[in-house]
């Protein structure tokens, strides 16, 4: 599962990242655009990725469906449930995620577990989502999918990564697919049937580059914030 991320790239560099990923030169943008959060949680107001009048558009969402919040779908039954009935595609983007382990070495009296940070080398990672409007407000939660055998040590779970195609442009950590269309497209643009067949496995190839470092334990506690969760 994903229940705390990170997104410290600035809105040029997440534009720059999309027009790469999609290929698209026109990338709009809605809002001021997405502020450096080091410890993103549920119930905040992140920026997704969708398609408008055929624009990739960043835009802000509420991460989470009411009420609970769900802030992530299992891609195996996503669009079997009916918490997700009526939802669009969009795709989340950062520049890493949280998962917790037990601490093998924790200080006298420590009992809290070791949190990890899992990221690409600098490049932001797109991150496969459904959303939907509820009462004007767009909410969207994030999709996920058996962890690969590199990151199984770390959950059983992970986000359901978007790797690029071959002519993308993109690097950082996640490498490029064996020639395939670059899975941001893919996923966007799909029908229900590619869609379900992309959030139900993780990707066969183009994970390798993900490097995953010990965060600061302060990450635990939403209300701490700054580059040095992460060792920066």
């Amino acid at each position: 599962m994903c229940g705390r991320y990170v997104l410290f790239s600035t809105p040029e560099q997440l534009v720059g990242a999309v027009r790469r990923r999609t290929g698209q030169q026109r990338v709009a943008m809605v809002g001021e655009g997405a502020r450096e959060n080091y410890n993103i949680a549920p119930t905040h107001t992140v920026p997704v990725l969708r398609p408008f009048r055929g624009v990739p558009t960043l835009g802000p969402a509420v991460w989470g469906y009411p009420p609970k919040p769900v802030f992530n779908a299992r891609g195996e039954t996503a669009f079997d449930k009916p918490t997700f009935a009526g939802s669009e595609p969009c795709v989340f983007i950062m520049d890493g995620w949280y998962e917790w382990t037990a601490d093998e070495d924790p200080a006298p009296g420590d009992r809290r577990k070791q949190p990890w940070f899992t990221h690409a080398g600098g490049e932001p990672i797109f991150i496969a989502g459904l959303c939907k409007a509820v009462d004007g407000v767009v909410y969207a939660t994030m999709v996920t999918t058996a962890a690969t055998p590199e990151l199984e040590w770390l959950h059983h779970r992970m986000p359901r990564v978007l790797v690029p195609g071959e002519g993308s442009g993109a690097g950082g950590g996640v490498a490029r697919g064996d020639g395939a269309a670059d899975e941001v497209r893919r996923w966007l643009e799909g029908d229900e049937a590619t869609l379900r067949a992309m959030a139900a496995a993780p990707p066969q190839h183009g994970l390798g580059g993900l490097v995953s470092e010990k965060a600061d334990k302060a990450v635990g506690n939403v209300a701490n914030n700054g580059p040095h969760l992460i060792g920066r």
